[in-house]
């Protein structure tokens, strides 16, 4: 392999890291602004609600509450979620 090969090769690998760090960057910040938003609900609720009651707040703002993806945006109903809601008794 000649140098300008050698060399090719070694600014491919940098331009795909540096893209993959792009990319976390980028995941980064999402989760950042989901936890800032999540703590500011949660501040908000009542220190004495109860904690079924919280999850299905959390669940009415978007977030998934199973265990499989707790926390993060959902985009439609989640069987799972609705599935534990109806088991604790907050049938939707």
């Amino acid at each position: 392999m000649s140098l300008a090969e050698e060399i090719q090769n070694w600014q491919d690998k940098l331009s795909a890291l540096l893209e993959e760090g792009r990319i976390l960057q980028h995941k980064v910040a999402l989760l950042e602004r989901q936890h800032a938003y999540m703590q500011e609900s949660l501040s908000r609720q009542p220190l004495r609600e109860d904690g079924i009651g919280a999850l299905s707040k959390l669940y009415d703002e978007g977030f998934h509450i199973c265990h499989a993806y707790f926390a993060q945006m959902r985009e439609e109903d989640c069987l799972f979620c609705l599935s534990f809601l109806h088991k604790e008794g907050e049938v939707r």
